[in-house]
């Protein structure tokens, strides 16, 4: 925040000013916004069978995040600098008790997400109603290093593949 006062004349506790007097704010915005945004459903990785993968890129824009895509591990997320970030995740499926959600660091790859480790599951939703999408979503601090992904139960896509969306931002 800026605050000039010139001239003179400057007295207190009520201050008096005479001549000239600048007052302003300016937010202190020093770094670009990186985000990651996916769409339409592509099966999940040949090991990591219950890890999303994407078939369009929409976005992919800053340095802050690292998007990789395996057919064998499914999507994950690198986190390249430390900051809060918001993540959105909708999915849909053929089936019925579906499970869809976002976990971090897991190592519980070809496990459903609602059994993760409760360090490992940001946010998780279910569905009962075929072809229904559902949405999750997390916003929070995420260390350099960090590892998300879409984490589901190896549920089948629904008939609107397109429905399946995924955004990562650097939001501060």
């Amino acid at each position: 925040m800026a605050t000039i006062v010139t001239g003179s004349g400057v007295s207190t506790p009520q201050l008096n000013v005479s001549g000239t007097a600048t007052f302003g704010s300016t937010p202190n915005v020093t770094t670009p916004q990186s985000m990651v945004q996916l769409n339409t459903a592509n099966g999940y990785g040949s090991t990591n069978v219950m890890i999303r993968r994407f078939s369009n890129m929409q976005v992919n824009q800053g340095t802050d995040i690292s998007y990789i895509d395996s057919t064998v591990n499914g999507a994950s997320f690198s986190i390249n600098t430390a900051g809060v970030y918001s993540i959105s995740y909708t999915d849909q499926f053929s089936g019925t008790n579906a499970n869809m959600g976002l976990s971090l660091n897991s190592s519980q790859l070809t496990t459903p997400i609602y059994l993760l480790n409760a360090a490992n599951m940001l946010a998780a939703n279910t569905v009962y109603s075929t072809n229904t999408p559902m949405s999750c979503g997390w916003t929070g601090w995420l260390p350099v290093g960090a590892v998300i992904r879409a984490h589901n139960n190896g549920a089948v896509s629904g008939t609107f593949t397109q429905c399946c969306q995924f955004t990562i931002a650097r939001v501060a």
